[in-house]
């Protein structure tokens, strides 16, 4: 089990993307957007979105339930428009040009657009998608309910029924889940022009439902407009990132700063230790199963050479970071961290040079300083292959 970005949240990044026309000159043009809102004849609208580098929130009145933004963008971009409420917010996709859209109050995900190519194609994209989505989400609802039945039942035979049930439910959720990826993959072959496949491009490559090869296939199949723009050189360098971490690369030797406050770099290891880095974060209940496995074989062969090296990925804040780390008693190995949620970075090296699909993601690296395993998620299986693996390392 891992945990990744769902599409919602994938979109919400609201990063730029690119057109089908060329985009050489890199100019800005201007768009207009005119909407009405039914059952809102006044108060406040607000668009979100990248102009460039710099994130643009456009508030407008409304008007007898009418109002118009206008900006200018050199390429077509994910956006957000949303009311007060948190039922009056909806992504969409604007381009240079004019383009109208119909809302209703507590709608907004009703909404009518025109004028924006890139909007009608995922319109129809999400209409393929959405038996799907509807059936993902009659399992969500029943998932939920099983996992109160076996957090209420009485004895070990009625849990055992809820949780093969359970199990059903997640195998369900999992082939409903396949036949979006199919779907979104087909879209992505069979449109080399259109800017959302692009957009798909990333999100299937980075959650891993296509390889890399794959993904440099179909990249260099583009349209080059498509490469040329932001997001296509966003791709460029997530292909750079996801060929650091790959059986058989050698890790760059970046520095990092640990919680200590030391520096660490991975040539301080090279002809000396093997490495294991583990990207995690507080909030990750997958990750965490994984420590009491982790501090085990760190206590048999840190000895022999061992060093593990813990990386939080988007945890909550740093009080929430160091509890974890005190109460999974993993102090004993170095501890770093990326970024948390309020915005605060640490140790840039390590997110411009390593490409991490989900977490938990673990990599081992050899004295050499060479990747020999890698693995996204947490399961029996997995800690039995890195058992294997380190025994034959240190024992043999």
């Amino acid at each position: 089990m891992s945990m990744k970005l769902s599409l919602p949240t994938f979109l919400g990044i609201l990063v730029l993307i690119s057109s089908c026309s060329s985009h050489a000159d890199n100019k800005f043009r201007k768009f207009t957007l005119q909407g009405q809102i039914s059952g809102q004849d006044s108060g406040s609208i607000v668009l979100a979105y990248w102009s460039d580098k710099t994130r643009i929130y456009d508030t407008t009145k409304t008007k007898d339930g009418k109002f118009i933004f206008t900006g200018k963008i050199n390429e077509p971009t994910s956006a957000v428009i949303s009311g007060r409420n948190d039922s009056d917010r909806v992504f969409i996709y604007i381009e240079p040009g004019k383009m109208k859209i119909s809302l209703s109050k507590g709608e907004f995900e009703e909404c009518k657009m025109t004028g924006s190519k890139t909007q009608r194609e995922s319109d129809l994209l999400n209409k393929m998608e959405k038996p799907f989505h509807d059936r993902i989400s009659i399992l969500r609802d029943q998932n939920n309910k099983i996992k109160e039945s076996i957090k209420n039942s009485k004895n070990d035979s009625s849990k055992i029924l809820f949780e093969k049930e359970a199990e059903e439910i997640e195998k369900l959720w999992s082939q409903t889940r396949e036949k979006i990826d199919s779907i979104q993959i087909k879209y992505v072959i069979e449109n080399p022009k259109s800017f959302l496949t692009i957009v798909y491009l990333q999100m299937l490559g980075g959650n891993e439902v296509i390889s890399l090869d794959s993904t440099k296939s179909i990249f260099n199949g583009l349209d080059n407009s498509l490469k040329e723009s932001r997001y296509g050189k966003n791709i460029i360098e997530d292909i750079r990132k996801k060929e650091n971490v790959q059986i058989g690369a050698v890790v760059p030797d970046i520095n990092m700063i640990d919680i200590d406050n030391q520096t660490i770099t991975f040539s301080q290891f090279r002809d000396k230790n093997v490495v294991l880095i583990d990207f995690w974060a507080s909030w990750c209940v997958p990750c965490r199963q994984s420590f009491p496995h982790l501090r085990e074989i760190y206590s048999k062969y840190h000895p022999k050479g061992l060093e593990i090296i813990a990386i939080a990925r988007l945890d909550l804040n740093k009080e929430t970071w160091t509890e974890a780390i005190n109460q999974e008693k993993i102090d004993i190995w170095y501890n770093a961290t990326t970024m948390f949620r309020n915005g605060e970075t640490n140790n840039k090296d390590i997110t411009d040079n390593f490409f991490v699909p989900a977490i938990p993601f673990t990599l081992l690296i050899d004295k050499t300083g060479k990747i020999i395993y890698r693995h996204v998620g947490y399961s029996k299986e997995s800690e039995a292959s890195l058992d294997k693996l380190l025994s034959q390392i240190f024992e043999n």
